[in-house]
């Protein structure tokens, strides 16, 4: 007898096993803020993951009145997920056929929903196309009435789920990663939260995992902050270009064992009663974060 594994099998089992390891990955972590808000037909958004000035990743919401054979007239409202930059570049979604006229076939892809910690890995498909539908609501007018269909992963609303992706880098380093969103007003609205990747190459990543490199990013402000945290031994060193960095560390817990300001250039802490392990190190200078992990050895 032929048994199915679904994919929300897969993710449970699969994050079960990895669950020991998720404190040893690398994710490089950004937080928008504020959060990207597409409420608008026209208004779309990206992110540029290897440095190269192209986007690898767009979202956008649109609204066109057409006409789609054979039904008629027809207002298309649409959430869109894009893959852009590389062909080796894609979004975790299935793909569904569609006859079209004169017996011509198309294809429409929709982006997954994942929950949290859903493994994102080679197991899943992933397609490379420039619009595939998140969420849809197509109007006809037919027969003197007005008729609807609609559909996509995020339709109607789904609230803090995660569009899986893989993207490959210059140096041909494919990478896994997730975006945190949601789709509210009945497909109308997107909202887009944050975003990580794997820095290890060709190394599955949890929905959610930020344990890593973080960013906050401020839409207004733009900044990023110049520093480099490291450890040897039982010292954490940090190194600033810039004056006035809060920081403070913290278990893989989530405890605050330790807390200061670097006034300016560079400092040494030494954590000779801390427990040998991973730790978290948070730099924070207004709006902007960073985060680093380091190993502590005593």
């Amino acid at each position: 007898m032929n048994k199915r594994f679904s994919l929300k099998q897969y993710s449970t089992a699969a994050a079960a096993l990895l669950a020991p390891a998720a404190a040893f990955s690398q994710a490089v972590y950004t937080d928008i803020d504020p959060d990207i808000v597409l409420d608008e037909p026209g208004e779309w958004w990206g992110f540029d993951l290897d440095g190269d000035g192209l986007n690898d990743f767009n979202f956008f919401n649109t609204h066109i009145n057409t006409y789609i054979w054979p039904i008629g007239d027809a207002s298309a409202y649409r959430i869109w997920a894009g893959v852009f930059d590389n062909s080796q570049n894609g979004i975790a979604g299935s793909i569904n056929s569609v006859l079209g006229p004169y017996s011509s076939i198309f294809y429409h892809y929709y982006p997954f929903a994942l929950s949290e910690i859903s493994i994102i890995d080679s197991v899943l498909t992933f397609e490379n196309w420039g619009y595939q539908r998140m969420a849809f609501q197509t109007y006809f007018n037919f027969d003197s009435s007005i008729v609807s269909i609609s559909g996509g992963n995020w339709f109607p609303e789904t609230i803090d789920k995660y569009l899986g992706f893989r993207f490959l880098n210059d140096d041909e380093i494919l990478r896994y990663g997730w975006v945190r969103c949601s789709v509210l007003d009945s497909g109308r609205t997107l909202i887009i939260h944050d975003y990580a990747y794997e820095n290890k190459p060709d190394t599955p990543i949890l929905t959610g995992d930020t344990i890593g490199d973080t960013t906050t990013v401020s839409i207004q402000e733009g900044e990023f902050l110049g520093l480099t945290v490291y450890s040897f031994g039982n010292s954490v060193f940090i190194n600033t270009p810039l004056n006035n960095i809060q920081y403070r560390i913290l278990n893989l817990q989530g405890e605050e064992i330790y807390n200061g300001l670097v006034t300016s250039g560079s400092c040494k802490l030494d954590l000779n009663t801390a427990a040998t392990g991973i730790y978290l190190i948070e730099c924070r200078q207004e709006k902007i974060r960073k985060t680093f992990k380091v190993f502590i050895e005593n």
